[in-house]
């Protein structure tokens, strides 16, 4: 009887320990599928973004005063660390909604979870990411992302989250050109540009030859290319005898950048930075 008595004893007191636990458990697991939720909505929304334009339906997920950090390597080998805040986020979101033909890939990975509370949790996730436009894709890459997250009411948001983000593409992007110019009208004008070549950078020199015309316009060539200056400051692409105007510009340097962002590299140059010599 006394044997009997203590078994059931132990059994009760192996309950109590364990019921605690089982409780913890049960929680956890409930608020790792809120957080996957969470994820698997925010990527979609941030991946609509170009569609929707309402970026609105990206920094909902967000607190008023989130900051995050991002460690970046390029494709040129450079690191480099940034400090943001909210509102540089939704700077950056509005550059989305005001581009056109522009889609985003966001493509989420695996998910760890670090830390699992009440109403705080912090997990990391891997991320395959693509920027594109109709010409192809600017930049791909990966990136590992941990957030830190609060729950507030019936909803979780981000306070902080920190980007490893790896870049081991690149179509296009910023390119770098050095203006070597001479002052006489006719004289050539050597452009020496680097540009996005996937998984590099590439240097291109271009040689510009200008020809003035009698009646005021004027004549550049390069690379095979013919392009037509008026007086005025227009210029235009002359192809199989059709003119295209691509510009206008009131300097030589103004002409030569055009041609190279409007032209000859405007596959690889969303932006271009230029010195001249």
């Amino acid at each position: 009887m006394l044997h009997m008595l203590l078994y059931r004893l132990r059994l009760l007191v192996c309950l109590l320990f364990l019921f605690p636990l089982v409780l913890q458990a049960q929680n956890e697991a409930k608020i790792k599928a809120e957080l996957s939720t969470f994820l698997q909505n925010f990527a979609s929304d941030y991946e609509a973004l170009p569609k929707t334009k309402n970026k609105q339906k990206v920094l909902k997920y967000f607190a008023p005063d989130a900051t995050y950090t991002i460690y970046s390597h390029t494709i040129a080998g450079r690191a480099r660390v940034q400090n943001f805040t909210i509102k540089d986020f939704a700077g950056y979101l509005e550059s989305i909604v005001q581009a056109s033909d522009i889609t985003l890939g966001y493509d989420v990975g695996e998910q760890y979870f670090t830390y699992i509370g009440e109403d705080l949790a912090t997990f990391s996730y891997s991320v395959r990411y693509e920027t594109k436009e109709e010409a192809g894709i600017w930049v791909k890459g990966d990136e590992t992302v941990t957030m830190a997250v609060i729950k507030e009411g019936d909803h979780w948001e981000v306070v902080h989250f920190t980007i490893v983000q790896i870049e081991d593409e690149k179509l296009k992007g910023t390119c770098l050109c050095e203006l070597f110019i001479a002052e006489a009208d006719n004289a050539e004008v050597v452009a020496k540009t680097t540009i996005p070549s996937g998984k590099s950078y590439s240097t291109r020199f271009d040689n510009f030859e200008f020809r003035p015309l009698e009646n005021g316009n004027q004549i550049i060539r390069v690379n095979g290319k013919v392009f037509k200056q008026l007086p005025s400051g227009e210029l235009f692409e002359v192809v199989d005898g059709e003119e295209t105007e691509i510009a206008i510009s009131n300097s030589k340097r103004e002409t030569v950048l055009s041609i190279i962002a409007q032209s000859l590299y405007k596959d690889s140059c969303a932006r271009l930075k230029a010195k001249t010599r």
